[in-house]
């Protein structure tokens, strides 16, 4: 094929602009894929342990458990729907649950931008990277616990909107239908996603309508919020409810400035953070066995990617209502964190931001002349891609790592409970050393990011019951240091506590608890002192090494 025959086919691809964006979205599910399966399956991590491996699994079959009041899917009904029925079934075969969020997430932000560039967005390529292969968004929609809430989410809301898009198309009935159905189930997710939703439903109606009629939609979505409000209401005295979803009572200015100040280091230093250990550890990675096919596959897929970006380019004006909307839309990925009580925000809250900011990147460069536009977009979308890419390799062996340190310490204690103590309901197992960070990745350490499991009672419990194969046990309490727990009046009683130390390789030994005065230490077997449980109360200690 001569230069001229190739130039004219890739002309006749490009002004398809259908299969143009299958060839954009292609490679980019390619990369997806290797970014998240070249160091092997998923591991379960936090959450995982006792969602699936635990608790759904008492729940699996128990339609009960979604009526209204109750207090296990007091938020969020649609993600626990998946918890008990997809997830929990398939805890054995993490990686499809994986593959199923990965290949949703993927789709959902197709259809969200393929329905925006029916509506005059003009790129494509600086949004699906970011929503796809940022890195720093994998804590939204590679953890299992996490992704169910948000890839679900937006693979229903792009659904929805297409269709309401295609009703004021073509008028077609079922279409405003499907968007009732669908739009419904998008607002059972996740509360950032409610607010995703609303804008992207307003922008569409808003830029389509053409008499009151048309503001219909607008009617349905305000009605499906209030269906979710009125749950919400309902289950109010769920803990569930207040911890997460309790509107902020305080001082609003000291709040305000709190979480610009969390929103502020997430986007800056600790995504810097993450980017730079994540692209030297997926480097090393890439580098490997191998380290010539795999290179060569991230690079090619990466370019395609890139080209098929500049390609899906439109030949438009600049619009300034599409960059407002862009600005909007990111201020509205994390609005919310401005109007709840609570100011802890992991990364995952600030990821649906990563939709406006992706939008705002290709709308700016159509300030560029046509060409320059296109040659700017495949250079940087395609390096973008790269980086993007092997840094998310990088953070996905940490969560693999993470996995396997819970599972190895977890093993360790069961397999020196020669007695069975840590799986009889009536014991109570208590482990010193318990680590929400392990040094062992050396990836940024910040709230959720890569929690271990032996810091976290639910966790650790969830990860020994997983495997003991027992469904009902004692919990299994780690001690941090400056840990509190209530150990009085069993403390000193070891036919009902029984305690273990984590060492500083991970090796797991037996503790025995000591009188000292009003305190207790805790001792190794070979009469080391691990650490003091000083007494706070009648019945309180806190654990200081």
């Amino acid at each position: 094929m001569n230069k001229t025959s190739l130039k004219a086919a890739f002309e006749n691809i490009r002004n398809r602009s259908f299969l143009t964006e299958i060839f954009t979205v292609i490679p980019l599910g390619l990369l997806m894929l290797i970014q998240r399966f070249l160091t092997g399956a998923y591991k379960p991590v936090m959450d995982d342990w006792f969602l699936y491996g635990d608790l759904y699994k008492k729940l699996f079959g128990r339609l009960k458990y979604f009526a209204a009041p109750n207090e296990k899917f007091a938020i969020r009904p649609a993600a626990g729907f998946f918890d008990c029925f997809v997830n929990a079934p398939l805890f054995e075969h993490l990686w499809l649950v994986e593959l199923i969020l990965t290949l949703s997430l993927l789709f959902g932000a197709f259809l969200i931008i393929k329905t925006l560039r029916k509506n005059n967005c003009s790129g494509i390529g600086f949004f699906l990277c970011l929503v796809c292969l940022f890195p720093v968004g994998l804590e939204a929609t590679y953890w299992i616990a996490a992704a169910t809430r948000i890839c679900y989410a937006l693979l229903f809301i792009g659904a929805a909107i297409y269709f309401l898009d295609l009703y004021y198309k073509t008028r077609k009935k079922y279409a405003i239908w499907l968007f009732s159905v669908l739009g419904m189930f998008s607002v059972c997710f996740y509360e950032p996603a409610i607010v995703m939703y609303i804008l992207l439903t307003a922008f569409i109606a808003i830029n389509n309508s053409k008499n009151k009629r048309d503001l219909i939609p607008l009617i349905i979505m305000v009605s499906q919020i209030t269906v979710i409000g009125l749950y919400y209401i309902i289950n109010s005295a769920s803990g569930e409810i207040e911890a997460r979803g309790g509107f902020l009572s305080g001082n609003l200015i000291e709040h305000t400035k709190q979480v610009f100040i969390y929103i502020k280091s997430i986007l800056g230093s600790y995504t810097q953070a993450l980017m730079d250990y994540g692209f030297d550890n997926g480097l090393s990675i890439v580098l490997g066995g191998h380290w010539f096919i795999k290179t060569t596959v991230i690079t090619v897929l990466s370019f395609l990617f890139g080209i098929g970006s500049a390609m899906c380019i439109k030949k438009r004006s600049f619009s300034p209502k599409m960059l407002i909307f862009a600005v909007i839309l990111a201020i509205g990925g994390i609005v919310l964190n401005f109007v709840l009580g609570s100011d802890r925000i992991p990364l995952r809250l600030v990821y649906f931001s990563y939709l406006g900011i992706g939008l705002f990147a290709d709308e700016l460069l159509i300030l560029l002349p046509r060409r320059i536009n296109q040659i700017t977009v495949a250079v940087t979308v395609s390096l973008a891609a790269f980086i993007f890419t092997v840094a998310g390799i990088g953070e996905v062996r940490d969560y693999q790592t993470v996995s396997e340190l819970d599972t190895y310490i977890t093993q360790q204690i069961i397999d020196l409970d020669t007695e069975n103590n840590i799986t009889d309901i009536d014991k109570n197992t208590y482990v010193f050393g318990g680590q929400h960070s392990y040094e062992e990745t050396k990836c940024i350490h910040y709230l959720d990011h890569i929690r271990g499991a032996s810091g976290s009672y639910a966790e650790f419990t969830g990860c020994m019951q997983h495997l003991t194969g027992r469904a009902w046990t004692n919990n299994l309490v780690p001690f941090t240091y400056g840990d509190i727990q209530i150990l009085k009046p069993y403390i000193d009683q070891e036919d009902v506590c029984s305690f273990y130390n984590i060492e500083y390789d991970k090796t797991v030994v037996r503790a025995d608890i000591v009188p000292n005065g009003d305190n207790y230490d805790a001792v190794r077997e070979d009469g080391s002192i691990i650490g003091t449980l000083v007494k706070i109360d009648d019945v309180r200690y806190q654990f200081f090494d």
